[in-house]
């Protein structure tokens, strides 16, 4: 009876989650037209196809690359252990994965803005796939080689993608609300991936579970088909986009910082995007012996992670309504106020079904953050040094990980919940210098065809910043 107790819960929490996508999706379709009888006005015909043009290019190859990403997340630790390593040498092992995403993917990721966003595009699913390649291997150099590669083309996958698609936004005049949109679909679509890629990996690793090869390997092979579609993808159907061609990657990571660290504005938006992540990490590293620990009997992981993912699908759909009315900060305060709450439950309750729920309204509002914060980083960063402001965002963040990754298994777990309250709460305090006017200076006039249709508070500041000259020409090419 406790059994069926706790299956029909994560039952109904999967429905509900289901419903709430569903539902979300339907309103946001049927808003646009509700909004042309107002004060806003409907988007061309020319708009709405120069959306879908975009959005079907970027999504087609970016879809790849999460799903090649998340085949792998769930099975490294087991496909670590199977190789016959213990947790200290796996511990060592995403040691080498993040310092590499540290120190060689914040300069890879920078030589996107003089190189081409779209040639590093190419070179994510080259190196993610040869990272995956190596993995069948249970030698350590071969291992930490395969983290290393993974490490540079995790952070080419959080910088180059969506400098790629704001350039390619711009150089297309793309309205700033259809942006909104792009940014929340693409969250919406990030974690589809994810779902279907954990369907995928069960199956796949079932298959294998017969033979006498190490079964873990099996997602790391298929990810390796979608890493390179994903290669092709970029490389045939997008065109190449920059930032400051004439520059460096050294000089332009060393010009991003200088603009970071002279902007208050700058300063507090890489600060949050670091401590809101570090917080997730704890997340992904406690809500399993948590759950686990609170649960009358063993709890269905791969029914959870798929209530985790649509409930992260609900909340990038609903940003797209609440951006209707609220700036991109409004609802990073909305997210983080409601993170506090949702970590904050098993520091107060032992239940498991309280637990549940906070963790799902957690991943709710995960689905809001995503294209929220990416939204602000279109606003506030400069074109020329798009990519390499985002790599040295990742630098805070990948250092934070690797403390966390190597003390959090030696802290209990009230104090990794209460960590986690703290960064949040940190972030939430530093949302108040986010809704003042922006001191982050680009150098470039405004870009009107990128701010038109945004929410007035959102129309403060310009979305992104104006090239000086042509879009072709080299300085001002947008990323």
């Amino acid at each position: 009876h406790s059994q069926w107790h706790d299956q029909h819960t994560e039952l109904v929490l999967l429905l509900a989650a289901l419903v709430a996508c569903v539902v979300a999706a339907l309103v946001g379709s049927n808003l646009h037209s509700l909004l042309a009888r107002g004060s806003q006005p409907r988007f061309s015909s020319r708009d709405e196809l120069t959306y879908s043009r975009i959005r079907n290019r970027y999504l087609g190859a970016y879809t790849l690359a999460t799903f090649g990403d998340w085949m792998q997340g769930g099975y490294l630790y087991a496909l670590y252990a199977a190789h016959g390593y213990s947790m200290q040498q796996i511990a060592w092992l995403f040691v080498v994965g993040y310092g590499a995403a540290a120190t060689i993917g914040t300069i890879s990721s920078a030589v996107g803005d003089v190189r081409g966003h779209r040639r590093n595009c190419v070179v994510y699913g080259v190196l993610y796939s040869l990272s995956c390649l190596l993995a069948n291997s249970a030698g350590v150099a071969e291992l930490s080689l395969s983290r290393l590669l993974g490490g540079i083309a995790y952070s080419i996958l959080f910088t180059n993608f969506e400098s790629w698609i704001i350039a390619e936004a711009d150089a297309c005049g793309l309205p700033g609300k259809m942006l909104t949109r792009l940014f929340a679909v693409a969250t919406f679509c990030n974690a589809l991936s994810a779902v279907v890629a954990g369907i995928v990996g069960h199956f796949s690793v079932q298959m294998l579970a017969e033979t006498n090869a190490n079964k873990f390997t099996a997602p790391f092979n298929i990810a390796i088909v979608a890493l390179l579609c994903c290669s092709v993808l970029s490389g045939v159907q997008w065109t190449e986009r920059y930032g400051d061609r004439q520059g460096t990657a050294s000089g332009s990571l060393l010009k991003s910082w200088r603009s970071i660290r002279t902007s208050r504005t700058l300063m507090t938006l890489g600060l949050v995007n670091a401590l809101y992540e570090t917080a997730l990490y704890l997340f992904v590293f406690v809500w399993t012996p948590s759950l686990e620990r609170r649960a009358s009997h063993a709890i269905s992981h791969g029914l959870i992670f798929s209530v985790f993912m649509l409930c992260k699908m609900a909340g990038s759909q609903s940003f797209s309504l609440l951006s209707h009315s609220l700036s991109p900060a409004a609802c990073l305060s909305l997210v983080f106020a409601g993170s506090v709450a949702a970590m904050a439950v098993p520091l107060l309750s032992d239940d498991y079904e309280a637990l549940l729920c906070a963790f799902c309204a957690f991943e709710f509002l995960l689905g809001v953050y995503w294209p929220a914060i990416a939204l602000l980083r279109s606003v506030e960063l400069s074109d020329s040094q798009r990519s390499s402001s985002m790599a040295v965002f990742r630098v805070l963040l990948n250092a934070l990980v690797i403390a966390v990754l190597l003390v959090v298994s030696h802290l209990a777990e009230p104090f990794i919940f209460g960590l986690a309250v703290v960064l949040l709460l940190a972030c939430l305090a530093s949302t108040t210098i986010l809704f003042q006017p922006s001191d982050a200076s680009s150098g470039n006039a405004s870009r009107t065809h990128l701010t038109e249709g945004l929410t007035l508070a959102a129309q403060q500041r310009p979305l992104v910043s104006e090239p000086e000259g042509d879009s072709d020409a080299p300085e001002g090419t947008p990323q």
